[in-house]
């Protein structure tokens, strides 16, 4: 009987090529035991902000994070506003260590030593509490897999392989690691742009669930109940994605080099709408510092090549020496029922078009007017801008571009 353990789950995770779902894995944590009022008391009085957004907004384009507002307040307040405001909340993407010390009851309480690897913990770990409606618009992580641990309420995740056409990807706005999609899948003004999108699988996460999310996988991801708490930690360090992941690395320092420096003519005001607001110090980014950054990851990438050629004419790996991978049967670990191991399952185009046409009637008043922005569109007066930003952000023409650097870097070494 294939049995899940520490050592098959690490190599699970490294290498699974589709989403699977751990039911319950989580369930022992303490922190997932946790009543609203414990969560209260583990916040305190510290500010925390918040990106808001009206529930109602009906656009074209996502909700970008550029159009949310913010809003600061403790945790005690923010569930009282949230459960009665026409906005959704989301204090999204915190590292645990940023808000939490290693004395701290919800620090120690996170460990990823049963998934396999003891070396990660909260300081590797980030967090994500929203309300209802608190979304991330789809997007791919371009660095590592992803691992999510629902730990209170329910979070609703449609994701879709890598290479799906109709994705619509998009760099602007720019953020390093992260590849948008123009589809808006909370509340679109448009449910015509999802015919013929096909591959879309969905899960809900519960309180103590995990989603192990492969490599370049897009995923939409939206708060399900009032209150929703998770974690998650990404993972580019698995052996099968060493090269690859060296390799996303420059490709992701050439696109910032250049969008750096287109937006760097731009007016203020339009340079911001290109990119991400944790992203706002990018124009000022000295073109020296882009360099050096482009150099460290391109003779990294370098590097490891290097190694991984000479580990292959030995016949090992020195990035396994400590975690040799470990064989198993995907199917088997699937039919033994006590792993709570499953598939996302998919669902059919027509399945996903009602999902979200769902979200519209749930969220928005069809009779009121749209507003201005919700009709034009926050980077549509950026077409020419966005256009030329997403056709050197090609895959074919970064692939060569880095092609050609990393050959002319190699004949010089």
């Amino acid at each position: 009987m294939a049995t899940l353990n520490e050592e098959v789950l690490r190599s699970l995770i490294s290498n699974t090529t589709v989403p699977l779902i751990l039911r319950g894995f989580v369930k022992n944590w303490s922190i997932c035991q946790w009543s609203v009022e414990k969560w209260t008391t583990v916040f305190g009085e510290k500010q925390i902000p918040l990106r808001c957004m009206k529930k109602d907004f009906l656009s074209d384009e996502p909700c970008w994070e550029r159009r949310c507002t913010k809003k600061s307040m403790t945790f005690k307040e923010f569930l009282d506003v949230s459960a009665t405001g026409d906005e959704w909340m989301y204090f999204d993407y915190k590292y645990v260590y940023q808000w939490f010390n290693g004395q701290d009851e919800f620090y120690k309480g996170i460990s990823w030593k049963e998934f396999g690897f003891p070396e990660k913990d909260a300081s590797d770990t980030t967090l994500w509490v929203g309300s209802k409606g608190a979304h991330t618009p789809a997007h791919i992580d371009t660095y590592g897999v992803n691992v999510v641990t629902q730990v209170y309420g329910t979070k609703r995740w449609i994701v879709f392989p890598p290479g799906t056409e109709g994705m619509k990807p998009t760099r602007v706005p720019y953020e390093e690691s992260s590849i948008y999609s123009e589809l808006n899948f909370f509340c679109p003004n448009n449910l015509e742009v999802f015919n013929g999108l096909k591959g879309a699988h969905i899960v809900d996460l519960h309180a103590g669930d995990v989603l192990i999310l492969p490599w370049r996988w897009w995923h939409y991801v939206q708060n399900v109940d009032p209150l929703n708490i998770s974690l998650n930690v990404w993972l580019p360090e698995v052996c099968r994605l060493l090269d690859q992941h060296s390799s996303a690395l420059v490709s992701e320092a050439l696109i910032k080099m250049f969008v750096a420096q287109i937006c760097k003519d731009l007016p203020q005001e339009t340079a911001r709408l290109m990119v991400n607001p944790n992203e706002d110090d990018l124009v000022d980014t000295p073109l020296s510092v882009l360099f050096l950054q482009l150099e460290t990851v391109a003779n990294a990438h370098l590097d490891k090549k290097r190694k991984l050629r000479r580990a292959k004419r030995q016949k090992t790996c020195e990035e396994e020496t400590d975690h040799t991978p470990v064989a198993y049967d995907l199917n088997a670990l699937l039919e033994n029922k006590a792993n709570n191991l499953e598939k996302v399952p998919k669902i059919s185009t027509e399945e996903l078009i009602k999902l979200v046409k769902q979200n519209v009637d749930t969220f928005v008043n069809r009779d009121r007017p749209l507003c201005d922005d919700e009709i034009d569109g926050s980077t549509s007066p950026l077409c020419l801008t966005k256009a030329v930003i997403n056709a050197y952000s090609e895959s074919n023409v970064i692939d060569l571009v880095k092609q050609n650097l990393l050959a002319r870097l190699s004949s010089m070494s």
